[in-house]
């Protein structure tokens, strides 16, 4: 439970380059992402490409956590954020999903309990 959450909590990461987009725009991507993740068959595989995502991500959250805290002003903080979100990214995309698979996953587990449970065998 505690690693779902840490991923649902680093899922942010990944949607913070769309809040400073235009309102418009966040608002279309949400739409999106819920379309996606309705859409999108969850198969063992892509759970288990998540898995090994997550952990990647939480890794990278972890490197960057202490800098980001210690950052001494928001450009410094940002620029810290960035890199962290292109390893982020490219470590999920080393897993076999897309950026935008990995979200809809988080975003299922935060509404399927069953999903959850089962992410959470898988990990342990």
């Amino acid at each position: 439970m505690r690693k779902t959450m840490t991923a649902l909590a680093i899922a942010a990461l990944f949607s913070g380059s769309a809040a400073m987009a235009a309102p418009q725009q966040a608002q279309a991507e949400q739409q999106q992402m819920a379309q996606q993740q309705q859409s999108i068959e969850l198969t063992d595989g892509m759970l288990e490409n998540f898995v090994t995502a997550m952990g990647s991500v939480q890794q990278i959250s972890s490197k960057y956590s202490e800098q980001f805290q210690n950052a001494e002003d928001a450009e410094q903080a940002q620029e810290i954020q960035r890199k962290a979100q292109e390893e982020m990214v490219a470590a999920v995309n080393d897993s076999g999903l897309s950026p935008q698979e990995y979200n809809a996953i988080v975003q299922r587990v935060q509404q399927d309990e069953e999903l959850r449970a089962r992410l959470q065998e898988m990990t342990e």
